[in-house]
This record gives structure tokens, sequence and C-alpha cells, in this order.
């Protein structure tokens, strides 16, 4: 899950945290700051403000951690992917 910036993520992330240790399926994450984005013609501002890291069945198991999620409360953006295995 990459958390995307909009500002003002605020909320109750230890509970939140909590919470999701409590469902065995959270596999560790940071936040990030002062990243920057790169292609070959220019360079910009990062919005990727956090990552989180799950091992779940489907993404719809990750979607339904969203609920208490502050920085999706918050109305930033979230990226759910899946890591292939290589």
């Amino acid at each position: 899950m990459l958390m995307k910036g909009g500002g003002g993520a605020t909320g109750d992330w230890t509970h939140y945290i909590e919470k999701l240790i409590a469902t065995g399926k959270f596999r560790g994450g940071s936040a990030l700051a002062n990243g920057i984005s790169l292609n070959r013609d220019s360079d910009g501002q990062c919005v990727v403000e956090g990552f989180m890291r799950f091992e779940a069945d489907s993404i719809d198991d990750i979607k339904a951690l969203l609920a208490d999620n502050p920085a999706f409360l918050s109305g930033n953006e979230i990226e759910i992917s899946e890591l292939i295995k290589t």
C-alpha cells in the first residue's frame, strides 16, 4: 500500500497500527519524506508519503483495512499493489 500526499493526514495512527497488528496481516511500513519524482525529461516533488506491507489473500482483504487509515480518511490517495514473487 502506497499512501500519497495531499497533506493533513491527521488521525490516531497509533490506534490504527495496533488494529493492523491485531489482524495478523500487517508486515511493517514507514513514513517517507523529502523524495523526488524523476523521469527522463524532468524531476519534481514526490507525492508518496508512506508505505505499508501486508500479507493477505487478496487486494479486497487490504481494502477492508482502509476504514480507519488516517491518510485515507484525510482524502489522500492510496495505491494497493500485489508484490510479484520472483
